[in-house]
């Protein structure tokens, strides 16, 4: 791998957990947040922090975007002390970020300009994203022209253990959407399913274990203790992050004119549980919003509605 030195702008969950495994592996890794205390944090283990998006880009070989939508990552780029600033001719941008791939294409063109390329690397995993990382299981989703791909290829695929080339620019970030958009609904399907089951004295493990093995298979069938809330420290991902992808996955599917009754309906159910829980709720919040409507709980305590 010819990269020394890595950029990670956004140092949330996963590019905190990025820049760790990139220290652990011996390059020189820049850093750029707007919480001072996440950049705290991490210039405490190693991590050179930069005042501006265009710092870290002039002092890394290539720049990762850990970002929470595609309005960031144009800001980080285009605006005012962005990486477009930067006198860096053929750098490589690699963007992390679930984005919108008509955003995520204009970002490419303003780069080009300063003769900047980018990728758009979204990430999932059998476990999820934001567990997955840190175990290095990551399965990338990557879109971008071949060589720009090939380049960043061995660097990501030392944090993972899948990588798919799935198509030009912006391919990345459709699949993402979709893979959101059919966790999601198969997820809001098995905790209906199962409720029901436990309102019947059914012991919702042993279900969960058939679905697993048959045609019912999902996320949680697979991994039946996220309904039971035995992560102490929650799944890493927010509700609201979740909700912004399936409005994404809407948008994007009503453009290409295919049928959204699915899509739509597992959006605004999320948007639902926003507004209960909050955008920053725990995206295992969930479990317990399907519980208090369906009136039990898993383990088939009855809830008692107020």
């Amino acid at each position: 791998m010819s990269y020394q030195s890595i950029g990670i702008i956004g140092l949330g969950a996963l590019g905190t957990s990025m820049g760790r495994l990139l220290l652990e592996d011996g390059f020189k890794v820049h850093g750029n947040d707007l919480d001072i205390s996440r950049c705290d944090l991490l210039a405490a283990e190693g991590v050179t922090i930069h005042s501006t998006a265009k710092a870290v880009a002039e002092a890394a070989d290539v720049v990762v975007l850990s970002l929470p939508n595609s309005e960031s990552s144009k800001a980080v780029c285009m605006g005012r002390g962005g990486i477009c600033e930067a006198d860096k001719p053929g750098m490589l941008v690699i963007d992390t970020t679930s984005g919108y791939p008509d955003t995520t294409k204009q970002i490419a063109a303003a780069l080009a300009e300063n003769q900047m390329r980018i990728i758009d690397a979204t990430i999932t995993g059998e476990k999820g994203g934001s567990i997955a990382l840190p175990e290095r299981a990551l399965t990338w989703c990557v879109g971008g022209a071949d060589a720009d791909v090939a380049e960043a290829q061995p660097l990501l695929e030392s944090m993972s253990n899948y990588f798919f080339h799935v198509g030009p620019l912006g391919a990345g970030q459709i699949i993402k959407m979709v893979n959101n958009m059919v966790g999601a609904a198969a997820g809001l399907a098995t905790m209906e399913g199962l409720l029901s089951a436990a309102k019947h004295g059914i012991d919702v493990r042993k279900a969960a274990q058939v679905l697993d093995k048959g045609t019912g298979m999902s996320f949680f069938s697979h991994n039946p203790a996220l309904m039971f809330n035995d992560l102490p420290n929650g799944a890493g991902f927010q509700l609201g992050l979740m909700t912004k992808d399936l409005r994404h996955m809407s948008k994007f599917a009503h453009e290409s004119d295919v049928p959204c009754l699915m899509i739509d309906q597992t959006f605004h159910m999320f948007e639902l549980m926003v507004r209960k829980m909050g955008y920053d709720a725990d995206i295992l919040s969930q479990t317990e919003v399907m519980q208090e409507w369906a009136g039990v709980k898993f383990d088939g305590t009855p809830i008692t509605r107020q």
